[in-house]
């Protein structure tokens, strides 16, 4: 291909029509124009070295797809940001899509069994960064003792079998990042409060080494989120577990009970310092 080749229109191998230089993708012995890009699933990432005949393929796998998501009866939803919309028979788990999009249909995302699911895990992203204010001469410096602050989002992570165009499905459940600050040299976040909170239950004083910076609204969004991510990663085995074990027949079973799940680090609603599982407060006093 000559240089100027490279400006001339081409036709799109999937569905012919023709566009300019800006308006297609490459793939592995063709171009794909960007409308038909938006066909593919949102968890492929490998177009460049697809062949025409790959893509066209999952095309039609995606329109099969876009029938059966007429016909998909939500029976519950998990999430915040992006949400896990999940179909039950007789009260088991047994298929799933994941968008953002309201109900789903318009962007077509993908129907996924739950026995198709290897493992499913939380992956908390984290972000630490100290807390600074200006001396009086205007520069930034440290407070004394330091603060911080952690940026959490809740990612869910599920390696995925038996699909050829994607092994992995990934999606964000909080809505907005969770902030929380502490002072001391513990550790970061909830990870050294919950430290912090330990050894006081322990009765070990933990005073001016690490204490979680009251903002209990942001302290009920972590362990809110944390519960939600433990509740879908319970129904992904419950999904699991429950297409095999769940008898033959019309007949119809209970509902599946969730198995109780261990909440992350608590805090004081009051004060929001952490709480070590006692009706009151060890800090204020207040009810928890």
């Amino acid at each position: 291909m000559g240089l100027f080749d490279r400006f001339k229109k081409q036709d799109c191998e999937i569905c012919g029509k023709e566009v300019g230089m800006f308006g297609y993708k490459k793939l592995e012995d063709g171009e794909i124009c960007k409308d038909c890009v938006k066909l593919l699933s949102p968890w492929f990432e490998d177009r460049r070295h697809s062949t025409v005949a790959q893509i066209k393929e999952q095309i039609a796998y995606r329109k099969q797809n876009e029938e059966e998501l007429k016909n998909f009866q939500i029976t519950r939803t998990l999430g915040d940001y992006e949400k896990i919309y999940i179909e039950e028979v007789n009260g088991v788990p047994t298929r799933f899509f994941v968008t953002q999009f309201g109900e789903g249909i318009e962007d077509n995302p993908d129907i996924i069994s739950f026995q198709d699911v290897t493992s499913c895990v939380l992956d908390l992203d984290v972000h630490d960064e100290e807390m600074m204010q200006k001396d009086k001469e205007g520069n930034r410096v440290s407070y004394n003792p330091p603060r911080f602050q952690h940026h959490y989002n809740f990612i869910i992570r599920m390696e995925i079998r038996n699909n050829p165009y994607f092994d992995e499905v990934y999606f964000t459940v909080n809505s907005g990042v969770v902030t929380l600050e502490t002072i001391g040299g513990i550790g970061g976040g909830i990870r050294g409060a919950a430290l912090s909170g330990l050894m006081q239950g322990a009765g070990i004083h933990t005073a001016n080494q690490t204490n979680s910076i009251a903002n209990s609204r942001e302290h009920r969004r972590y362990n809110e989120y944390q519960m939600m991510c433990e509740k879908i990663i319970q129904t992904v085995e419950d999904g699991k577990r429950g297409a095999v074990e769940a008898p033959a027949g019309p007949a119809a079973q209970p509902p599946v009970t969730e198995a109780p799940v261990q909440a992350g680090p608590k805090f004081c609603p009051n004060c929001g310092a952490p709480a070590d599982g006692g009706k009151f407060c060890q800090h204020c006093g207040g009810k928890l």
